[in-house]
């Protein structure tokens, strides 16, 4: 199956189960072509490919697991999402995909571990064989980015990281990623990624992990790479009524 076939079979199943929304926190999802990139810049930085195994934190309908597991052939995937209704639609989806795709390649539900479960609790979670790990997690609270960082720290396996959101202010991305307590990472990319529907532009970050010190990134990267208002509405424009009126205003944005 390619990507492309990937896309429509996800649209069309997406639109069955009546839209990617849960009961909590925001929805959103990047480009087609802007989860290729990052995904390749995963597998040019930090080795992802049929090794590997990615963790997506805040998983939604598990469409970049989808994606790596065709594009990339990654040996597992692994979605956390704290919103019941949110799992059992990615469960739903890649099973209706997998119907649809019987006689052409690869399985994916057996492939992909979907976890109802807050970031925090990691018991709940086998994540011992992590490699890669992403996120879309603008608008995810900091207690949460902390929790994601403890995972990443104590691993012995990851060997790369991505984050996409706004973009954000000055101060140094491995620094950032150094204070939520991801330890010693190495910012090799970064680009701008578009929100899949409205078009908006966010930032994707990808991070290969250091096995020494807090070292600075080897990249010289434009300041307005990293420059936001001060304050700003953490939701993307896919979310929901119901989660703009809930999304709390934040004073300051950081990775």
């Amino acid at each position: 199956m390619s990507v492309r076939a990937l896309y429509s079979l996800m649209q069309s199943g997406e639109a069955r189960l009546g839209g990617g929304e849960g009961m909590q926190g925001i929805y959103g999802s990047i480009t087609q072509a802007s989860m290729s990139r990052v995904l390749d810049a995963l597998a040019a930085e930090t080795a992802l490919g049929p090794d590997s195994v990615m963790l997506d934190v805040g998983a939604g309908l598990g469409r970049p697991l989808m994606h790596a597991l065709v594009s990339h052939d990654i040996k597992r995937a692994v979605g956390i999402e704290l919103d019941d209704v949110k799992v059992a639609k990615a469960r739903a989806l890649v099973r209706n995909i997998d119907r649809a795709n019987r006689i052409d390649g690869r399985q994916l539900a057996p492939c992909i571990d979907y976890v109802c479960s807050d970031i925090a609790d990691a018991k709940a979670v086998h994540t011992d064989d992590v490699t890669h790990c992403y996120s879309f997690w603008e608008g995810v609270p900091p207690d949460a980015k902390e929790a994601f960082g403890r995972l990443v720290q104590k691993s012995d396996a990851v060997q790369g990281v991505a984050v996409v959101q706004r973009a954000v202010r000055g101060e140094s991305p491995e620094q950032c990623m150094h204070g939520w307590g991801f330890g010693s990472l190495v910012l090799v990319n970064t680009f701008a990624v578009s929100m899949a529907g409205s078009g908006r532009k966010m930032t994707a970050y990808i991070f290969r992990r250091d096995s020494g010190v807090l070292t600075p990134s080897p990249r010289t990267l434009p300041l307005e790479e990293f420059c936001t208002p001060k304050t700003q509405e953490t939701v993307t424009d896919d979310a929901t009524p119901r989660d703009r009126a809930k999304a709390p205003k934040r004073r300051r944005l950081s990775l």
